[in-house]
């Protein structure tokens, strides 16, 4: 199902490049004045907690598969590619951002990354935060706020800073309107006919790896939106998305894009991602009304990661943006040996198409190119079948 004459792509690998380089040297600058860098590896780590210690904080989960032959000197081989990917790169020391950071906030989420966290600390000083693995009860509120003032602390210490009320409660409008923005950015697919490809809502929303300047990139995503809004008035290029089905893609970090990238070149748009980094984590608000360090512990322990459970709150995330994005079909990526995910396939696809009534897809994988072909054929029956 392979398009002819694509329409206009005005956002793609070369606008996140411009961000990259403008990005690093902002914070090779305010590294050389004396900020600390902190590497994160997870949705539930508050930002707003490192960006109150005025640390600078980057995501350090991995994405290609070149440093997986280091990273198996240490992993097992059939370990998760998103794991392999960012050990590999640390050890390695072919990450820029694992070799600026001074130290590691690591969430025990899954496993895998668990013992991981347990080989990366030799090479950097690294806080565990220890998450409770149930969103429901009010005791894992309750031991997950005291899990943030142990951050807290950490962060004071390490960076010489204190985290005071007013600049928390700073930070946390700052990353809100984060969040507003990047919905704001997916709120252009919820026309019928959508309006930007997933592809450029990656690129638009991407924080090109540092997070030194949230209030630059909130403008460079206004700006984005801006253009879209004018490319939308063409008939022409209306008439090219109109004959492209809309896809909610869910599941694992989309840390590789070769899923989505193959979506869209085989005919489809990604109109929503239900993905970490995605609407699974921007969609909820920390209330600026609350004590912060408990709207903060609210917020982020209601991640509907996998790793939680039960994990209900992802089913209605998932049912919810079906209906407001107006879906013809939802795939699900997964990992290779992500077993949570895996695991959890079950439940959404029962979802999707008993409750929702929507076809599914789920697509195992890993960061290599050895199943392009077949994934392209997959993907392209399915598309079909959107009609």
């Amino acid at each position: 199902m392979m398009q002819e004459n694509l329409p206009e792509i005005l956002f793609d690998s070369s606008y996140v490049s411009e961000i990259e380089e403008r990005v690093y040297k902002q914070t090779m600058e305010q590294r050389a004045m004396g900020r600390k860098i902190v590497g994160i590896y997870c949705a539930f780590t508050p930002k707003e907690l490192l960006a109150a210690a005025d640390a600078i904080p980057v995501s350090l989960c991995g994405g290609s598969e070149k440093p997986f032959p280091v990273a198996e000197q240490y992993l097992p081989a059939n370990l998760c590619p998103l794991i392999k990917s960012s050990y590999g790169h640390a050890v390695a020391d072919t990450c820029p951002y694992f070799h600026m950071v001074d130290f590691l906030l690591a969430d025990a989420t899954c496993d895998g990354k668990k013992k991981m966290f347990e080989l990366l600390q030799r090479l950097k000083p690294l806080h565990l935060l220890l998450l409770p693995q149930s969103p429901v009860p009010e005791e894992s509120l309750d031991y997950w706020e005291k899990e943030l003032y142990k951050v807290i602390a950490f962060l004071e210490k390490n960076t010489g800073n204190a985290i005071t009320q007013d600049n928390l409660r700073k930070q946390i409008q700052v990353y809100n309107r984060l969040r507003r923005t990047v919905e704001n950015v997916f709120q252009l697919n919820t026309h019928d006919i959508p309006w930007v490809f997933g592809s450029e809502i990656d690129a638009i929303t991407s924080m090109g790896g540092f997070e030194c300047d949230i209030e630059a990139r909130i403008a460079e995503m206004e700006t984005a939106m801006e253009k879209i809004r004018h490319r939308s008035l063409s008939g022409r290029f209306l008439a090219q998305m109109q004959k492209r089905p809309k896809l909610l893609l869910t599941g694992c970090p989309n840390t590789n894009k070769k899923v989505l990238h193959l979506i869209e070149k085989v005919g489809g748009v990604v109109a929503a991602m239900e993905t970490c980094g995605g609407l699974k984590s921007t969609g909820r608000l920390v209330d600026e009304g609350d004590e912060p360090i408990r709207a903060l512990a609210e917020k982020y322990l209601n991640v509907a990661c996998s790793c939680m459970t039960p994990n209900s709150q992802r089913i209605e995330i998932i049912g919810e943006l079906i209906d407001r994005f107006k879906v013809h079909g939802v795939i699900e990526l997964t990992w290779t040996a992500c077993h949570t995910y895996n695991v959890e396939a079950f439940l959404v696809r029962e979802a999707v198409e008993q409750r929702f009534e929507r076809p599914y897809m789920q697509i195992l994988t890993d960061y290599s190119q050895n199943d392009v072909g077949q994934l392209e054929t997959r993907i392209g029956a399915f598309l079909e079948m959107l009609g």
